[in-house]
C-alpha cells in the first residue's frame, strides 16, 4: 500500500511538472493614476486564437495580480475595476522568465461598460458579495451542485453536504434569491443539477430582514445560485431509474420550476443500495430555520431529545438500508410586499444494523468487560411540514410569520446477546415513539427613522413525546432492584407520556449614534410547562402483566419554568476593528410538583458577552467572542421515579438541581488569498462549566443506576482547528486538523473519577484539476481517539490513506472510482483490524444528449465490517460494525 501510493505521487508530480514547464508567470500591479493601489480589481488573460479566458487573477491589497498561462501564445490582458476604464494590451509570454506588466487605470465617469465587463469574469466581488462564474471552474462532466462548488475557490463541502466557505459555515442556501428547502445545505448540493448553475453568489453578513441589516453580530454567511437563463420559466431537472442483482433498486427523480413570482421544487428516492436521501439524523437537525430567542440573551432550557435509546448508522453505513423521500418546496411572490415559502418532507427509512463489542466499564472493582453482539433493525417514518409568510410593505417594515410540523414513528428492534463475568444474557428489546411538535414564530421590525429600529420576535412550541421500551431478558433484569415474579424469559415494559409547551418572546430597541456606533436595548422571557408521567409493569407469558405501584417506581410530573431578562449591547466600529460588549440581567423561576410536594427555585444572573472583530483586508478576518451562558434542564432530569434507559441501565432524577453555568470562548482567523488562491483557517475554542449536571453511577453486577447532580469540580473543553489550501494552476494542495480535549468529572461507586478524551484529527491531500487529462486526488488521514480515567485509559489508532480517480475516454464514457483502506488498532494491544473499500461507476453519455446510463459497483473489495470507538463518562467501546456488502446497479438518467 505504502509503495502504491509512492509510486503514484511520484508520477502524479512528475506529470504536473511536465504541464507546468509548458506554463509562465504574468505579474504586476494594478493602479489608479495617483499610484493607489486597486484591490479587488480582475485581471484576465484571453487567448487571441480560441478566445477563451485562458487565466485570471484577482488584486490583493497591495494592487498585486498573478496569471500563469501557456508560452509562446497570443492573449489579450484584461484590467478591469468598478468605476475605471477597461485597461486591454496584448501580450506574448516566452517560457525563458515570467513577464512583469504593471497596469495604471483611468477612472470613469459613466460606470455601465464596466459592470458589463465584471459580469464576465470568472470571480467578481461587489461589496459584501463574491460572484462565482461556474463555467470558468468545471468542465461540463459535473452531476450536483457539489460538484460544482467543489471546484470554487475557497470552498469545501464534507459527506453531510455542511459547505464552509472561506473556512465559515454556510448557513443557508439560495435559489434565485429563494429558499431552498429552509436554505438546507445537503438537500440542495445532493439535488440541483450541475448544468443548470450559472453563477454562485457568496452572500457574507447575511441578513435578509431590511431594517436590521448592519445591526447584528451574527455575521451569517449563504450562497445565492443563480440559474443560466435556459432553466428559467421551464421545467428542468433529472429523472434516475435503476436495477441491480439480489433485487436492488433506485429510483431518484428531482424536478424544479422557477419564475419571477414562483418556484417549484420536487425531490423523490426509492432505493435499497445504501444512497441516504434523507436520514434521520437530518431529520433531528432540521429547526425548520427558527431561531433560538433565548440563547442569544445567554440562557437556555436544554430540552430533551428524541433520539434517547436510538442507535445511528456508523460512517453513513450499515447491513442494509431502503429509503423512500417525498420532498416539495415552494415560493411563491404575488408581489413586491408579499412573500409566501413552504415545504414539506416525508420519509420512511427502514435500516438494518449488525455489530460485535467489546465494551469496558469504568468502575472501581473488576470484571468490567463486556462482550455483547447485537442486530438492530429500525423503521423510522418521518414528516416535516412549513408553511412560511413574508410582509415588506417597504424598506423600513418587515413582518413574518413561520408555523413549523414535525412527526414520526420511530421504531427500533434489537437483539443482544450478552457476556459478562460469566454469564450469559439474551436481550431482546423494543424502542418505539411517536414524536410530534409544532412551533410557531412571528417576527416584526420597524425602521422608524435611521436612528431608531424596533423589533418584536414571539415563538412558541408544543411538543408530545410518547416512548416506550420493552424489555426481554433470559437473566432476571435489574435483580435486586426490581421485584421479578415471573419466569425466564423475563418481559419488562415502560410507558412515558411528556408534553411541553413552551413561549419565547423579546423586544430590542437599536438606537444608531452615527455610522460607527449603535446601542441595543432588550427585554424578552422564556416561560415553559412540561408534565410527564411514567410507569414500569411487569408482563407475563399468558398475555397478563402486574403495574409496579411504588412510587419510586413511577412518576407524575409538573414543572414550570420562567426567565424574565433586561439586556444591553453597544457596537462600536475604529477604523477595521469592530467591538461589541453587552450585559444580560436574568430572573428565574422554578417549580416542579411531584409526590405531594412542591419544590420552588429563585435566582438572578448576570451574564456578560463580547465579541470583537478585525479586517486586515477583504479577505483576511481575525474575529473573537465571549459569552457567559446558564443551562438549565428540563423536568425529565427532575423527575424522581426510575427511568428504564436500557437493558442495564436505570434512571432516577434530582428535583435539588441547579442550572449550570460556563464560560465560552472562540477565537477564528480567516484568510482567503485570491492573488495567489490561498486558504488558511484558524480557530480555537475553550469552554468552562461549572455546577455541571453530571450523573453518579452506582454499579450492581452489570447493572447501572444512575442519578444526575452539579457536580463541584469544573469540566473542561478544548477544541483547536486549523487547514491550509493552496491551489495551482491544474492542482490544489490540502492539509487540515483538528484536535479536541475534554475533561469532565463524575461519581461512580461513590468515588470521584475524572475522565479526559484527546481526539486528533490529521488529514492531506492532493487534487488534481485537468479539462482534458484524468484527475485524481491522493490522501492520508490519521485519527487519534485517547480516553483516560483514574481507572485505566485505551488509545485507538486509525491510518486512511485514500484515493479518488476520475477520467474521461472514448468521447462519451467517464470512469470515476474511490479507495479507502483503513489500518486500525488500539496501541495498548488488544483489538486490531485492517479493511478497505473500493467503489466505482461507468458513466456513457453522448454529447448534447438528455440520456446517461450508468453501471456501479459498490464495496466492490465486499468488505464486511468496519472497526469503531467511543467513549462515555462510565464506558469505553470498540466494536466491529457490519456493513452492506458489494453490489451492483444499472441505472439511466433523463436531463430535462
Amino acid at each position: 500500500m505504502n509503495k502504491f501510493y509512492t509510486i503514484l505521487l511520484v508520477g502524479l508530480g512528475f506529470f504536473c511538472q511536465h504541464l507546468t514547464a509548458q506554463s509562465v508567470d504574468v505579474e504586476g500591479t494594478v493602479k489608479d493614476s495617483l499610484s493607489n493601489p486597486l484591490e479587488l480589481a480582475n485581471v484576465i488573460a484571453i487567448n487571441k486564437n480560441t478566445k477563451a479566458i485562458a487565466s485570471f487573477g484577482i488584486t490583493d491589497s497591495e494592487g498585486r495580480y498573478r496569471l500563469t498561462v501557456k508560452a509562446d501564445s497570443l492573449y489579450t490582458l484584461r484590467a478591469s475595476y468598478l468605476g475605471f476604464e477597461t485597461w486591454e494590451e496584448t501580450i506574448q509570454p516566452s517560457s525563458s522568465e515570467k513577464l512583469i506588466k504593471d497596469i495604471v487605470m483611468k477612472e470613469l465617469p459613466d460606470q455601465l461598460d464596466a459592470v458589463e465587463i465584471i459580469h464576465e469574469m470568472p470571480v467578481t466581488v461587489s461589496g459584501d458579495t463574491i460572484i462565482y462564474k461556474a463555467d470558468a471552474f468545471t468542465d461540463g462532466k459535473e452531476k450536483k451542485l457539489e460538484n460544482v462548488l467543489e471546484k470554487l475557490p475557497g470552498f469545501e463541502i464534507d459527506d453531510n453536504g455542511e459547505v464552509k466557505v472561506q473556512g465559515k459555515k454556510v448557513d443557508k442556501v439560495l435559489v434565485e434569491g429563494k429558499e431552498f428547502f429552509d436554505g438546507d445545505t445537503k438537500m440542495a448540493t445532493k439535488n440541483i443539477p450541475a448544468n443548470a448553475v450559472d453563477k454562485v453568489q457568496v452572500l457574507r453578513d447575511f441578513n435578509e430582514v431590511g431594517p436590521m441589516k448592519g445591526l447584528g453580530n451574527d455575521d451569517a454567511l449563504a450562497l445565492n445560485i443563480k440559474l443560466k437563463d435556459g432553466k428559467k420559466n421551464l421545467l428542468f431537472g433529472d429523472v434516475e431509474a435503476g436495477i441491480g442483482p439480489d433485487h436492488r433498486h433506485l429510483v431518484h427523480p428531482n424536478i424544479f420550476y422557477y419564475s419571477k413570482k414562483l418556484s417549484v421544487n420536487f425531490i423523490g428516492d426509492l432505493n435499497n443500495i445504501g444512497e441516504r436521501a434523507f436520514t434521520m439524523q437530518d431529520y433531528f437537525r432540521f429547526s425548520g430555520g427558527l431561531r433560538s430567542l433565548m440563547r442569544r440573551s445567554g440562557s437556555s432550557l436544554n430540552l430533551s431529545s428524541d433520539e434517547v435509546g436510538l442507535s445511528f448508522m456508523q460512517n453513513n453505513r450499515a447491513r442494509n438500508v431502503d429509503s423512500k423521500l417525498g420532498a416539495l418546496n415552494f415560493t411563491y411572490r404575488p408581489n413586491n410586499k408579499w412573500n409566501f415559502t413552504g415545504f414539506g418532507i416525508v420519509s420512511n427509512i427502514q435500516t438494518d444494523m449488525a455489530s460485535n463489542s467489546f465494551r469496558t466499564y469504568i468502575r472501581e472493582e473488576g470484571n468490567n468487560q463486556e462482550n455483547l453482539v447485537s442486530r438492530t433493525g429500525q423503521e423510522n417514518t418521518s414528516g416535516l411540514v412549513k408553511l412560511s409568510s413574508t410582509f415588506t410593505p417597504n424598506d423600513k417594515v418587515h413582518v413574518a410569520y413561520d408555523g413549523f410540523i414535525k412527526t414520526a414513528t420511530l421504531d427500533q428492534v434489537s437483539i443482544r446477546d450478552s457476556e459478562f463475568d460469566m454469564f450469559a444474557n439474551t436481550i431482546n428489546s423494543n424502542n418505539l415513539s411517536r414524536p410530534f411538535s409544532i412551533e410557531q414564530t412571528l417576527e416584526s421590525f420597524y425602521a422608524k427613522d435611521e436612528k431608531n429600529v424596533f423589533s418584536f420576535e414571539a415563538n412558541h412550541m408544543y411538543k408530545k413525546q410518547d416512548p416506550t421500551f420493552d424489555l426481554q431478558t433470559s437473566q432476571i433484569p435489574f435483580n435486586g432492584i426490581l421485584s421479578i415474579n415471573g419466569n425466564s424469559p423475563f418481559n419488562i415494559f415502560q410507558q412515558q407520556e411528556v408534553f411541553t409547551n413552551k413561549l419565547d418572546a423579546a423586544l430590542n430597541y437599536y438606537y444608531v449614534i452615527n455610522k460607527t456606533n449603535h446601542i441595543n436595548f432588550s427585554v424578552g422571557g422564556s416561560f415553559s410547562h412540561q408534565s410527564l408521567t411514567s410507569g414500569i409493569d411487569e408482563r407475563f407469558a399468558d398475555g397478563t402483566s402486574t403495574a409496579y405501584t411504588d412510587t419510586n417506581l413511577n412518576n407524575d410530573v409538573t414543572y414550570d419554568f420562567s426567565d424574565v431578562f433586561f439586556g444591553l449591547r453597544y457596537k462600536t466600529k475604529f477604523g477595521k476593528l469592530m467591538l461589541s460588549p453587552g450585559l444580560n440581567f436574568h430572573i428565574y423561576n422554578t417549580q416542579d410538583q411531584q409526590l405531594a410536594t412542591t419544590n420552588e427555585f429563585d435566582k438572578t444572573l448576570l451574564l456578560p458577552e463580547f465579541s470583537a472583530k478585525y479586517d486586515f483586508s477583504s479577505g483576511e478576518t481575525l474575529r473573537a467572542d465571549y459569552r457567559m451562558q446558564a443551562e438549565f434542564t428540563d423536568i425529565q432530569n427532575l423527575a424522581l421515579g426510575t427511568i428504564i434507559r436500557g437493558y442495564n441501565s436505570l434512571f432516577s432524577g434530582n428535583r435539588n438541581l441547579e442550572n449550570a453555568w460556563y464560560h465560552n470562548l472562540s477565537v477564528n482567523y480567516y484568510n482567503f488569498n485570491m492573488f495567489n488562491f490561498t486558504n488558511i483557517n484558524l480557530g480555537l475554542t475553550y469552554q468552562k462549566k461549572f455546577d455541571d449536571i453530571q450523573n453518579v453511577l452506582n454499579y450492581q453486577n452489570l447493572d447501572r443506576i444512575s442519578s444526575p447532580i452539579n457536580i463541584d469540580a469544573a469540566n473542561e473543553t478544548l477544541r483547536g482547528y486549523g487547514s491550509y489550501e493552496k491551489r495551482f494552476t491544474f492542482m490544489k494542495v490540502r492539509a487540515s486538523t483538528n484536535l479536541s480535549y475534554a475533561k469532565f468529572n463524575n461519581f461512580i461507586d461513590n468515588v470521584a473519577n475524572e475522565n479526559t478524551s484527546f481526539t486528533q484529527n490529521y488529514k492531506a491531500s492532493i487534487d488534481t484539476n485537468f479539462k482534458k487529462w484524468p484527475n485524481f486526488e491522493v490522501g492520508f488521514e490519521k485519527i487519534i481517539n485517547d480516553y483516560q480515567s483514574d481507572s485505566g485509559n485505551s488509545t485507538f489508532v486509525t491510518d486512511r490513506p485514500f484515493a479518488n480517480f476520475e477520467a474521461y475516454f472514448l468521447k462519451n464514457f467517464t470512469l470515476v472510482a474511490d479507495y479507502e483502506y483503513n489500518a486500525y488498532r488500539n496501541r495498548d494491544g488488544g483489538t486490531s483490524s485492517n479493511y478497505d473499500f473500493l467503489n466505482a461507476s461507468l458513466y456513457f453519455q453522448k454529447e448534447d444528449s438528455k440520456w446517461e446510463f450508468k453501471l456501479s459497483g459498490m464495496n466492490l473489495l465486499n468488505t464486511t465490517s468496519i472497526r469503531r470507538d467511543s467513549f462515555s463518562g462510565n464506558l469505553i467501546s470498540t466494536y466491529e460494525y457490519f456493513v452492506q456488502p458489494r453490489y451492483f446497479i444499472f441505472s439511466a438518467k433523463y436531463n430535462l
